[in-house]
């Protein structure tokens, strides 16, 4: 069984203590979300999504429970959606499942889609998609508290914390989705895939100049600049990459590797 040791971010605990220690995230606000909200969901899920089963896109169930036999986990429910995005991403609280848009299934390998499917059962197993209902319900209650003075400064102040631990959970999501594929041009062509939302501009991209554009990014540095990088919930693409080069040549990465050889 891979234990989460090999591929998680060496600051994500680090970070997840901050943002704990930086507010109350309210459970009574998530009990509130698994029995009205969540519920409300499950109908509109089945019907008006495709749930994947071994009769419904079998490829991809295939894929699923693959992954989630590897670390020992029960296999998450699978919706496919439409919409003109590229998009797959796990939601729900103590038994989440995964939406995927049909634009996604269409244009992306299964390869490729291997790798976006095992970020999100990687969020699952680590409780990131828990974690991340939890405080986007707790932030949506504290912003319709419009009312309470002062309010908004200490909403912008927790999602600094927030939003830092949302980008490297990011990281380790690609590390694992890397370990399940075992092939860094499939990871990097889904990643780019799902932040440009085309394959054109990915097929026209030269490698190495896209990732000189950190070296851009980095060089803006004042207040403004330093305000709209920290209010990503997801790392710029190049930064992305970078992790993710910087993780296959790790040692604990090719150990992982050679045991599956």
């Amino acid at each position: 069984m891979l234990n989460k040791e090999k591929y998680i971010h060496k600051l994500e605990e680090q970070s997840f203590e901050e943002m704990i220690n930086s507010s109350y995230f309210s459970e009574s606000i998530m009990n509130y979300y698994k029995n009205f909200e969540e519920k409300m969901r499950k109908p509109d899920l089945l019907g008006k999504t495709v749930k994947v089963s071994k009769k419904q896109f079998p490829d991809i169930n295939i894929c699923v429970c693959d992954i989630c036999k590897r670390i020992g986990i029960e296999s998450p429910e699978v919706y496919i959606y439409e919409d003109f995005y590229y998009g797959v991403e796990s939601k729900g609280s103590d038994k989440p499942w995964i939406e995927i848009s049909a634009k996604t299934v269409e244009d992306f390998s299964i390869e490729e889609l291997k790798f976006l499917i095992a970020r999100e059962i990687c969020s699952i197993n680590l409780k990131h998609t828990y974690y991340k209902t939890l405080i986007d319900q707790t932030l949506n209650t504290m912003e319709e508290s419009n009312f309470v003075i002062g309010i908004d400064t200490f909403t912008k102040t927790i999602k600094a914390s927030v939003y830092k631990w949302y980008r490297i959970i990011n990281y380790t999501c690609d590390n694992f989705g890397y370990l399940m594929c075992n092939d860094l041009k499939t990871c990097i062509n889904a990643i780019l895939k799902t932040i440009l939302n085309s394959s054109f501009l990915v097929e026209n991209i030269n490698l190495s100049e896209y990732l000189n554009q950190s070296i851009e990014i980095n060089k803006l540095n004042d207040t403004v600049y330093n305000f709209t990088k920290a209010d990503e919930k997801v790392p710029y693409g190049p930064f992305r990459i970078k992790n993710l080069l910087a993780f296959s040549s790790s040692k604990r990465a090719i150990e992982v590797i050679k045991e599956e050889i």
